[in-house]
Formats: C-alpha cells, sequence, structure tokens
C-alpha cells in the first residue's frame, strides 16, 4: 500500500506495476486495482502479473516463455487465439467456478443482487481500510517513544540493566578479561617475554652510562677494553631485545585475535537466542547489531593484543629502572617517584577525554551505520525513486554530530598527550638539576648520577608510551558495556534451548484459546483479541480475512516465535511454552 501510494503522489509518466496486488485481500485488491486503473489512464503503464484479471484492460498483452515472447495482442485476441494465454485464462475461470460451487452459490440468480450490492460493499470495505490506516497511523506515532523506553521485548531485563547500570565501565572490561582468559593462554608466555623486553632498555640505560663514563678515562687502553665489553653487551641487548618483542608482540596478538574470534562466537550465538520480538525494535536493526559484532570485539582485541601487552612491558620497565635507580642512589629514586602522580595525572586527562567520546560516538555512528545498512538494503527502491540524495544528505546530518565530537576529543587528547609528554622532559630536567646539586653538595658521585639519570629517563619513557594506547583502554571499556548488554541480556524465546517436553507422538493438532496478542513493540495495538480455533490431525484449515487481520500471526504464535498475551496456544495438547522448542519447530514447515 506504501508502495502503490509512493507512486501515485510521484505522478509519473510511466507506471511499472509488478505483482502490485500480490500481497494483498481480496477486498483491499479490488480498491487498489481501481485506483490503479484511473492512475493508468493517459500515462505509459507496464503491469507483471498473475492474476490474469488485474490486466484483462490493457491495450496490449505479452506473453513470457522462456526469456522470450511467444504471443503478444489485447485480452480478446489472446483468447480467440486459443494459445497459453487462453489456457491461462481457462484455468483460472475454472479455479473460480470450483470455488463458486464449493462456496454453494447460485451465480445465476444472484448476479442482479451482487450488482446492485457492489456499491454498498465497496464503501464498506473502503471505510474498514480507512479506519485501520488510521489506527496504524496513531500507533506508529507512539513508536520511537516506546521504543526509547524498552531496549529488550523479554522478559526479566530489569535486574541485568540494573546491574550494568551499577558496574563502571573499567569493572566490565575486567570482568571480560577474566571471562575470556581460557583463550589468552598464549599471553602466558609472551608476558614473561614482556618482562624481558621491559628490563631490556633499563639494563642498556644502565650500560651505556658506563660507556660514557669509560670514554672520560685517560687510560686509552682500558678505555678500549671496556668499550669492547659495553659493545658487545649491546649485541646482546640487540638479539635479546628484538626475540622478547617478537615473542611478546606475536603472542599476545595471537592471545587477541583467539578471544576475538570466541567473543565474536558467543555474540552471534546470542543474537540466535532472543526473541522475534527483540529484532522489531529499530534499535536492534542489521546495521546497528553488525557493527557491535564487528568493532566491539575489535576494540577488546587491541586491547588484549596492544594494551596489556603494552602495560606488561611498561611495568617491567619501571620496575627495573626504580630498582637501578635506588641502588645507585635513593635520592634521585625518590624525586622520580615523587614526578609520577604528575604523569599519571596527564595519562587520565588524555583516557577522560577520549573515554566520554567513545560512548558518544559509539551510539552515534551505530545509528548512521543502521541508517547506511537499510540504504543500502534498499537501494533498489532508493533508485527507483531518485532519493539517492535524500539518504546521502541524511547520512551526512547522522555522522556531523559525531564529527565535531571527535575534534573536540582530538583538542582535548591531544593537551594531555602533549602534556605527558612534556612531564617526561620536565621529570628529566629536574633529576638532572638536582643531581647536579647532589654533586656539589658532595652527597653523591658522577657515576650514580649517569646511572640513576639514564634509569630515569627510561622509567619516564616508558610511562609516557602509555600515553598512546590511552585512547584504546577507553573504546574497550566502553565496548565492554555494549558486549554484557548483549550477553547479559536473557531471552524470552530462546530458540536453540535443549530444555522443555517433548510428545512421544505427534500428530498434528494444534488449538488456540482465547489468544489475545500485541507486537511488543508496539503493545496498545491488539492484534489478535481472543480467538479461539483448532487444527485437528489430517485436516485442512484455513484463515481468511483482511489483512493485518491476524492471520500470520497465530501462524507466529504457533511456532513460538512470539507469546500470546493471554490465552493458550497448544500442539497436541501441550502448551507451545512446555515444550522442547528446537522439537517443536522440527515438527513444522512453512512456506
Amino acid at each position: 500500500r506504501i508502495a502503490i501510494a509512493r507512486a501515485i503522489i510521484r505522478n509519473p509518466d510511466v507506471l511499472l506495476l509488478d505483482e502490485a496486488t500480490s500481497a494483498l485481500d481480496t477486498a483491499s485488491e479490488r480498491l487498489v486495482q481501481d485506483a490503479l486503473d484511473k492512475l493508468s489512464v493517459d500515462r505509459t503503464t507496464i503491469s507483471i502479473a498473475h492474476r490474469l484479471s488485474t490486466i484483462r484492460n490493457c491495450d496490449q498483452i505479452y506473453v513470457v516463455r522462456e526469456g522470450i515472447v511467444s504471443e503478444n495482442g489485447t485480452h480478446d485476441e489472446l483468447v480467440v487465439r486459443g494459445g497459453e494465454y487462453a489456457a491461462m485464462v481457462r484455468a483460472q475461470e475454472l479455479r473460480q467456478t470450483v470455488r463458486a460451487q464449493t462456496d454453494g452459490g447460485d451465480s445465476s440468480s444472484g448476479s442482479d443482487a451482487g450488482e446492485n450490492e457492489e456499491g454498498d460493499v465497496d464503501e464498506l470495505i473502503a471505510k474498514e481500510l480507512k479506519e485501520q490506516a488510521l489506527d496504524l497511523k496513531a500507533t506508529t506515532t507512539r513508536q520511537t517513544t516506546e521504543s526509547a523506553k524498552r531496549s529488550s521485548t523479554g522478559t526479566g531485563d530489569d535486574k541485568p540493566k540494573k546491574t550494568l547500570e551499577d558496574s563502571s565501565d573499567m569493572y566490565l572490561l575486567m570482568r571480560l578479561v577474566w571471562q575470556y582468559r581460557g583463550s589468552m593462554r598464549a599471553a602466558i608466555p609472551g608476558a614473561l617475554l614482556a618482562f624481558i623486553d621491559g628490563a631490556v632498555m633499563p639494563c642498556f640505560a644502565l650500560v651505556f652510562a658506563r660507556a660514557l663514563t669509560a670514554l672520560a678515562l685517560k687510560d686509552m687502553d682500558e678505555i678500549k677494553r671496556k668499550t669492547d665489553l659495553y659493545a658487545n653487551l649491546f649485541l646482546v641487548f640487540s638479539g635479546v631485545g628484538g626475540l622478547a618483542m617478537f615473542g611478546r608482540i606475536g603472542l599476545f596478538h595471537i592471545a587477541g585475535e583467539n578471544t576475538t574470534r570466541q567473543l565474536r562466537h558467543d555474540l552471534f550465538v546470542k543474537f540466535m537466542t532472543f526473541e522475534s520480538g527483540f529484532y522489531d525494535d529499530d534499535k536492534n536493526g542489521t546495521g546497528a547489531l553488525t557493527s557491535r559484532l564487528a568493532t566491539d570485539a575489535e576494540d577488546f582485541n587491541k586491547f588484549v593484543g596492544t594494551v596489556i601487552s603494552t602495560a606488561t612491558s611498561t611495568t617491567a620497565t619501571i620496575i627495573c629502572a626504580t630498582v637501578i635507580a635506588f641502588v645507585y642512589d635513593w635520592h634521585i629514586a625518590l624525586l622520580m617517584m615523587a614526578c609520577w602522580p604528575i604523569q599519571s595525572y596527564a595519562q587520565y586527562w588524555q583516557a577522560r577525554a577520549t573515554w566520554g567520546a567513545s560512548m558518544r560516538l559509539r551510539e552515534s555512528y551505530e545509528l548512521s551505520g543502521q541508517s547506511a545498512a537499510e540504504t543500502i538494503r534498499s537501494i533498489k527502491t532508493v533508485a527507483t525513486l531518485r532519493r539517492e540524495e535524500t539518504f546521502i544528505r541524511v547520512f551526512d546530518e547522522m555522522n556531523d554530530a559525531p564529527h565535531k565530537s571527535s575534534i573536540k576529543s582530538s583538542v582535548y587528547s591531544s593537551f594531555g598527550f602533549g602534556f605527558a609528554q612534556a612531564c617526561n622532559m620536565f621529570i628529566n630536567a629536574l633529576v638532572f638539576f638536582a643531581g647536579c646539586r647532589f654533586i656539589i653538595n658532595g652527597w653523591i658521585g658522577m657515576d650514580q648520577l649517569m646511572n640513576s639519570l639514564m634509569a630515569t629517563m627510561f622509567a619516564s619513557m616508558s610511562i609516557g608510551m602509555l600515553a598512546q594506547v590511552a585512547p584504546m583502554i577507553s573504546k574497550a571499556a566502553v565496548a565492554s558495556r555494549g558486549i554484557y548488554t548483549t550477553l547479559d541480556r536473557p531471552s524470552a524465546i530462546n530458540g536453540i534451548d535443549p530444555t522443555g517436553d517433548v510428545v512421544s507422538s505427534f500428530e498434528g493438532n494444534v488449538s488456540f484459546d482465547k489468544i489475545r496478542f500485541s507486537y511488543p513493540i508496539r503493545p496498545d495495538t491488539k492484534i489478535l483479541k481472543g480467538i479461539s480455533f483448532e487444527a485437528i490431525s489430517g485436516k485442512s484449515v484455513a484463515l481468511v480475512g483482511a489483512s493485518g487481520s491476524g492471520k500470520s500471526t497465530s501462524i507466529l504464535l504457533a511456532q513460538r516465535l512470539y507469546d500470546a498475551g493471554s490465552g493458550k496456544v497448544s500442539v497436541e495438547e501441550l502448551g507451545v511454552r512446555d515444550w522442547n522448542i528446537m522439537a517443536l519447530r522440527d515438527n513444522m514447515a512453512i512456506v
């Protein structure tokens, strides 16, 4: 109906009708076909149809068979010719005759009365359709507001939501790491290599400081002996550091990929368990869910493969540098540690800026992704209606807000990153200044200053490296909330739940007892209002009625794609809620 209304509003010069009334009931088809006949006057019309009654008034009819036109002409010409078209006409007339006999009606005696009553029937049908349209319009205006209040359609969702709301993003991130620790076994040897990799630089700094001191000696033979030793040690450090970094990065990325694979599997399985009503909500469209499946798992992958790896290596560097600094001069070590809160605040500043932006961008990009997915999925309709520019504009408008938010957060985070790097230089300058004062006062010697200074420099550099991965931490924390929003959500109808009862003999008895039902996305619109009927084993039952009267909804309830609001749907005298849902659906087939 919407597609036909669009065509009428556009008032086109060429009208293309591809099975335009195939999805309508007989009464609605009569009204719509009459409107299409009026719309087709004085304009080019191409109709594709199986129901020959919809095309018998066409100026030219082409019969297509196996990709070629087998015959063409007007309706009367083709019937007289007695070809394929005439055979189709006779087949449909025979079908109508059988229906008339089944109904027990006398068409010859009732034709005059039918003609007299046709106008009244059309008026009643038009009135009914108008009331349905007004009711649909009134309910759909509430849909957006109501869907915003309901994040899901299943029962028992309040408890998980409260748990998520009471939990911080970092808690959820640590919970996710603990839950998938089994997929991170490769990170165990990776952590060992990360400690070795982290310890290489402070040890290198210690040797480098001694090499500089050796160059100040006056004995050339002693200089050569020590510099040869230190050069060989540098070579050893390069080999150990290269192997350690290779193993650290490789093993942590393997752990990240294994975790991501398992996480995506669990998310997809969880999507498969959700009831059909979950997908009726606009927020759970194809674009939003696939985006969540791809980006959330990838953000967690970066946290495991990069952030944990870098943090482990940095921890080893800080520990080794602190030990070296304390061994050679505790004054310098304490001064270095006193400066760490300043660097930590810089990291917090940057993380806070990217954290809030990540949460806002996540929601905005899910909406724009949903819009893009729906547009691409309906690209034929979009192209036919020449609405490409409209949807491009809508997509750009949806990306406008996150774009501005990204620029703002980038400015804040860049200040934090710059401040963190400036802190490194500040600490080095402060330690060097303090060390010089300590030497003047006679508290330490030059060797102690150089060793402590080098250790301090590399510790500060390591803390500064954390600033580079701070955005990954915030994105992973925000993603963990989205992941647990899915994983912690119980399903009202789990389609792969192995529990439930199974009857010993399935014969095909189905009964509906006073069923009342509303779709979860529109609870105020009553679809079924106490329907009762039964289908006995081996017998045929037909449900007929106007479009939107609840015929297809009844089939969905029989398969338990939805649960009735009240009443009972039974199969083999066992309520569908008590059935093993897999066994129930295995014994049904839908066309």
